[in-house]
């Protein structure tokens, strides 16, 4: 677009010239040709950014002092202060703001502004040719247009370089890089927005009712940070500014202006400027060993829980990047409060599943060593008594030991993830094992479920099964029992399992807590409770919502 704006100019200025030949008045042949050259010049540079863009390259950053070279080139050449040219200097001067920003336009601007009054004033015709007036109001006219446009075009490249920071900023703050990586990697971005040296994130210890400290440098090669505590003296000082106001300070060092002469307060709650406050200024400069600091409060759901510091020997701060760094907060806070609240979910999943991983170590392996552990001691008692025929017993035991460690492999499994496959039918996997139990130990077991079938999730399956692997084991060691009963039931919002061992007189059981059960069901989100009947059978009620 620039490219081509520029063909347009010149393309515009050599037919201007062609219908009104009034001007140049000398030096008319040079004038065309410079301004065909000029022509050529600018189509060539079209051409290129057209098809091979690429080839510009550096030539951006300075092709607009190459303009201003042309236009003195033309106001030489034809009538000095005077000369229709003089509104060529707008183009590289807008160019040079609106694509490299106000430090750039405004160059531009001065330079182009004193070399037009010295050339146009060497160019300009004599006696009562030359046009005071013209010599006097174009060179102001174009200064103070120009620093507007520097301004507009500086003020324009900063929102966009604050949107580029809140977009990385929204990108950095990722649950899985953490509080620590993710409030460092932030206030490195925001040192290396500001040019600032340090950047400081004071904030309340609820652990320890002190305050901590995290800091990162403009140099530092990491971006993680971690939070140090803060001795009470420097906490007092850092906060000593009230909680509400934000603060921009810079030392003054010019003796015509005095020190601490860059003060600027502002309420945040009042939205409004406040005065006062310097000394304090002063000595925190001293203590940050900074010429100039910009900070903020940190507020989160109307509280303030702390402030931001951003300090530099050579940064200077404007009252806009108060707001800016308030609506960098108000976005980010919530984040990390998010990820905070992440990281405490992980740690409860991680908890919950290594209690998950100890019930299911406690039901699937140390209930069938325990089995294998009676088994083998009813074997010793006969051996030592003699007479007995083991062979049975032990056949038994071998295949027990063969079951449980199909169990055992099928539970490793997955835990590695290599088998993600539960039970299709739940009720068919209780069945099995009911059966495989009874055979085993002797212990006849009635399993009761719905004629539809039982239709719930695989997670939900899997932790029914081992609650009641783990019912019947308890029947095994805890009771008497000479039969045991399963049964599985559904309402509106909960799905029952009922396990209850059947005795034939009252004093036949023992009172026993399932602890296991209960865990899983309370995990769950549900509830486990033991009841004992008239009969003296005892009945373990699970209920889980659904």
């Amino acid at each position: 677009m620039i490219c081509l704006m520029r063909l347009i100019l010149a393309s515009s200025a050599l037919l201007i010239i062609y219908i009104d030949p009034a001007e140049p008045d000398r030096y008319v042949g040079i004038t065309y040709g410079a301004l065909v050259l000029y022509t050529i010049y600018s189509a060539a540079l079209y051409i290129i950014s057209v098809r091979w863009n690429s080839l510009l390259g550096a030539f951006r950053q300075w092709s607009h002092w190459v303009d201003v070279a042309w236009y003195l080139l033309f106001i030489a050449l034809s009538s000095g202060t005077n000369s229709l040219f003089f509104f060529f200097f707008f183009f590289p001067i807008l160019v040079a703001s609106f694509r490299h920003g106000f430090k750039s336009g405004l160059s531009v601007s001065v330079v182009s502004t004193v070399f037009f009054i010295v050339v146009g004033y060497a160019a300009a015709p004599g006696g009562s040719k030359f046009e005071l007036n013209r010599f006097l109001l174009r060179p102001i006219y174009l200064l103070v247009l120009s620093y507007m446009m520097a301004y507009w075009g500086g003020f324009e490249i900063m929102l966009k370089r604050r949107l580029a920071l809140l977009k990385e900023v929204m990108t950095l703050s990722n649950p899985r890089f953490g509080i620590s990586r993710t409030i460092g990697s932030i206030m490195k971005r925001l040192c290396e927005f500001y040019d600032a040296d340090h950047c400081l994130v004071i904030s309340h210890d609820e652990s320890s009712d002190g305050y901590i400290m995290r800091r990162v440098d403009r140099w530092d090669d990491g971006e993680a940070t971690r939070p140090e505590p803060l001795a009470p003296e420097l906490a007092r000082l850092l906060l000593s500014i009230p909680q509400e106001s934000a603060i921009i300070y810079k030392r003054a060092r010019d003796k015509w202006m005095g020190r601490g002469s860059g003060y600027y307060a502002y309420d945040t709650e009042k939205c409004e400027r406040v005065m006062g406050g310097t000394d304090a200024c002063e000595l925190l400069a001293t203590t940050l060993d900074a010429e100039s600091f910009i900070t903020v409060p940190l507020r989160y759901r109307d509280q303030i829980i702390g402030r931001l510091y951003l300090a530099s020997r050579h940064a200077a701060f404007n009252e806009s990047d108060v707001d800016f760094l308030l609506h960098v907060i108000e976005q980010v806070v919530p984040i990390i409060d998010n990820i905070r609240l992440v990281d405490h979910l992980a740690s409860d999943a991680a908890r919950e599943e290594r209690q998950k991983i100890a019930r299911d170590i406690h039901d699937s392996v140390v209930q069938p060593y325990i089995g294998l552990q009676l088994g083998l001691a009813a074997i010793n008692e006969k051996l030592s008594v003699g007479g007995f025929n083991i062979r049975n017993d032990v056949a038994r035991l071998f295949d027990l030991t063969n079951t449980e460690i199909a169990e055992m492999r099928s539970y490793i499994k997955g835990l590695r993830g290599e088998d993600n496959k539960v039970e299709s039918s739940l009720l068919l996997a209780v069945r099995r094992y009911a059966a495989k139990l009874s055979e085993a130990t002797g212990l006849p077991i009635e399993v009761e479920a719905p004629a539809t079938g039982i239709h719930i999730n695989d997670r939900l399956a899997a932790e029914a099964f081992q609650m009641v692997t783990e019912g019947l084991s308890n029947i095994r060691r805890h009771t008497r029992s000479k039969s045991a009963r399963l049964g599985f039931n559904f309402t509106e919002e909960h799905f029952l399992i009922e396990i209850e061992n059947v005795v034939e007189s009252a004093g036949a059981t023992n009172p026993f807590t399932p602890r296991s059960i209960m865990g899983r069901a309370e995990a769950l989100g549900g509830q486990a409770r033991v009841e004992r009947k008239e009969s003296g059978a005892t009945l373990i009620l699970i209920e889980i919502p659904l």
